[in-house]
Order: structure tokens, then sequence, then C-alpha cells
């Protein structure tokens, strides 16, 4: 409630995601079985087509790695591999289903998709890794679970719309992959560890505009 920048709810403002939107696309390619966690991808210097010459967050390139330590540690030439196993499409459709209805399925985002190219509100983010967290399980957001009136009866009471998109199967392992210490240490360290184990995927934009961190136990 600014009121020299303007009153802007960041939760419903759609914004570049970043590198959270990663996991949905290592989510297809493991449903349609393109990759396993154990898969190896290429991590090298590359110009796609239309002279695309994507870098690492570090600049560095690690040859070949395996799809768990590439998601864990947020690489983005492996990730534009995925990507390209998958199409674009096929992507749009899958992330819609999780509840990400916002990006447009004529709009051609190219590659990038995965890196985090398409604007996307908060609220459809974590709806989405909320799939995760459910084992496969979308379950529709609401901002009213129940009323009560002055005599504290409920008089009602939100029944949670549920729907299986995902086998179970993807949802663990991609749970898996985000909860692996391990595995991210090269690039976060500790800096993401709490005191149980919790999955979890940072984003940033072009020139760190913005950044966040999604999670869960």
């Amino acid at each position: 409630f600014d009121e020299t920048n303007g009153k802007i709810n960041m939760a419903l403002r759609p914004r570049q995601p970043g590198s959270s939107f990663k996991p949905f696309v290592y989510a297809k390619a493991l449903e349609d079985k393109l990759i396993t966690a154990a898969t190896i991808l290429d991590d090298k210097a590359i110009t796609f087509p239309g002279g695309y010459k994507p870098m690492n967050y570090d600049n560095r390139f690690r040859d070949h790695v395996i799809a768990r330590y590439a998601l864990a540690n947020s690489l983005n030439i492996p990730a534009l591999h995925v990507q390209e196993k998958v199409g674009v499409p096929a992507t749009l459709d899958y992330v819609r289903d999780m509840g990400i209805t916002s990006l447009s399925s004529s709009q051609d985002y190219g590659l990038a998709l995965v890196l985090g190219a398409g604007e996307v509100p908060l609220i459809e983010m974590t709806e989405a890794y909320g799939v995760f967290a459910n084992e496969g399980v979308r379950a529709e957001p609401t901002t009213i679970l129940e009323i009560k009136d002055k005599n504290d009866k409920t008089i009602y009471k939100h029944d949670v719309e549920k729907k299986t998109v995902m086998p179970e199967s993807v949802a663990y392992i991609i749970s898996s992959i985000l909860s692996d210490t391990r595995a991210r240490a090269e690039t976060f360290g500790n800096a993401l560890n709490i005191s149980r184990t919790a999955a979890v995927k940072t984003g940033t934009t072009n020139d760190y505009k913005d950044a966040l961190t999604i999670g869960y136990t």
C-alpha cells in the first residue's frame, strides 16, 4: 500500500518465476519417460536455433551431469535440453492442469519457458507446487475455509476441490530431488536447509530484478 509506487498484490501480479518453473518441465519429462532422475544430460556450450546461447548462473559448464544434480543445482543448459525433449506446447498443457492458467498457448515462449520466461502469478505457482507436495493431487486454492456465526456455529465450510493431475511416482521423484540437500550442496551449500526435510526451489529473473523461493515440507 505504497502511495507513491502503487498498490500491488504480488501474490496475484504476473511475474517471471525464473528457475522455479524448471520442476514442471522435469516432471513432464519424467511422466513421459523421456528421462529418469539418473539420465545423463549435456552441460556444454551450445547455440540453439535462432542464435540463442544460454549460460549457467555461474558461467561454467560441467560437460555431463545427471538430471537429479542438474535440477537440484538449477543448471540452465540441461534444463533447456529437457525442455527441448518435452516441447513447449506439451509443457503449457501440463502446467495448465496443475493450476497455471495465465500462460497463453498462442504465445511463443521458446525454450526459455523452462527458465521462467513466461509471467505467472505467485498464487498459481504455489498451487502447482502443491501438486508435488500433495503426491500428484491438485487442490483448488480458496480464500475462505469456513464461516461461523456469533454462536460459534459453522454456517459454511469449504469443500476442497481435488483432482489427480500427476502420477504419485512423478511427484515423489520431484520432491526427492528438491529435498536432496547433498545434490544441491555445490550451488546452495546449506542455505536452503531447515530443521527437517523440505523440498525447495529458487527462482531469479534477469539482472536479479525478482527473486523467490518456493518450498514445502
